[in-house]
């Protein structure tokens, strides 16, 4: 609940307290059916679940800045701490710290809906919503009609057009190379009737997205519109992540990757969808701190295929904000402490700490 207002009745100022915008008016959601990206048997949970602890954990990543900004906070050394291991930055990085702040005031802004849309964004619990064909099928309008071409050699003059002959779609489906020859690439056409659009992706082997790796839990895209999550069902049934937020019980040398909740998948998905792909590039592998760690120990090194250095792209990094968060949150417990006591992995790694 949050409040936006406040009403004067009868002389009294009374809060005027809201709900939270439902999952079903945050996205557009199949659910009465698992059938092509369908979530019916995610709902009302886990579905319901994880939007609540995103909202938990988006929150706790804005404590921890403003901890990390407050000399007064108990909080404050360990919150600086917290900054320095996950962004490579302080709070006296005015830059590094309106990135991150905005980063996590975007996703928050979504989830608490003031996030201004005519376009409500679509979730799918599987890659299913999709059908792949070929580049040589013939392609379809938004009403689902074949699209025809002129040729002289017809009777009546008109050829149906292959998807990859279809000028808007060329430049997801052709390259051109150093000696200016256009060839195809790599990607294939992905058919939607949802949304009656094209999706453009590599092959994955004969396979799909969710189904040719374990590794695959969820991904976002921008090429229709609106935007679209899918969430793939392992996701669902991770077992390297606890089934909710919490659940994982601290330990000392505990690494943050072990204590992560299922709801982190929806959670990060959340960065790419409201602030892009293209600027939340997935530097890091799940699960891999270890990773993380060693490139910020070169953290003005430019990595082969980007135009920003590793500190940058960390600060971009959704991983990098489901650890931060879920971190920061574990540190905010009290359950399994004593007075004055909280656990911590503002190093990556569960300890014990004395306020």
């Amino acid at each position: 609940m949050h409040i936006n207002f406040l009403a004067l009745v009868w002389g009294y100022i009374i809060p005027i307290v809201l709900a939270l915008p439902s999952l079903d008016s945050l996205f557009q959601i199949k659910a009465n059916t698992d059938s092509d990206g369908g979530c019916s048997s995610q709902l009302p949970d886990p579905l319901g679940k994880w939007l609540s602890e995103s909202r938990t954990l988006v929150n706790a990543g804005l404590q921890a800045l403003s901890d990390a900004k407050n000399p007064s906070a108990s909080e404050n050394k360990v919150a600086k701490d917290y900054l320095w291991s996950y962004f490579n930055m302080s709070p006296d990085d005015t830059d590094a710290m309106n990135l991150v702040q905005t980063n996590l005031q975007t996703v928050k802004n979504f989830l608490d809906g003031q996030t201004t849309t005519a376009n409500i964004p679509y979730l799918f619990c599987n890659d299913k919503w999709l059908q792949k064909l070929q580049r040589s099928d013939v392609a379809k309008d938004v009403n689902g009609n074949d699209i025809f071409e002129y040729d002289s050699t017809a009777s009546d003059h008109l050829s149906p057009m292959s998807i990859e002959n279809v000028p808007s779609y060329q430049a997801w489906l052709w390259k051109v190379q150093k000696n200016g020859r256009i060839v195809r690439n790599n990607q294939v056409p992905y058919w939607s009737d949802d949304m009656r659009q094209y999706v453009f992706d590599i092959n994955y082997g004969g396979k799909t997205y969710c189904t040719v790796s374990n590794d695959h839990l969820g991904a976002t895209q921008h090429g229709t519109t609106p935007s679209t999550i899918t969430l793939c069902p392992f996701a669902f049934t991770n077992n390297k992540a606890g089934e909710t937020l919490g659940d994982k019980e601290p330990a000392r040398g505990l690494s943050i990757t072990d204590i992560l909740p299922r709801s982190g998948t929806f959670y990060h998905e959340l960065f790419h969808l409201t602030i892009g792909n293209e600027h939340t590039p997935d530097i890091t592998s799940k699960y891999s701190w270890t990773e993380q760690q060693k490139y910020l120990k070169t953290p003005d090194r430019i990595p082969s295929g980007y135009d920003e250095n590793y500190q940058t792209l960390i600060r971009r990094n959704p991983e990098t904000y489901l650890w931060f968060s879920v971190g920061y949150w574990y540190f905010q417990q009290t359950q399994w402490t004593s007075t004055n006591q909280r656990w911590s992995f503002h190093s990556g790694a569960g300890e014990l700490l004395q306020l």
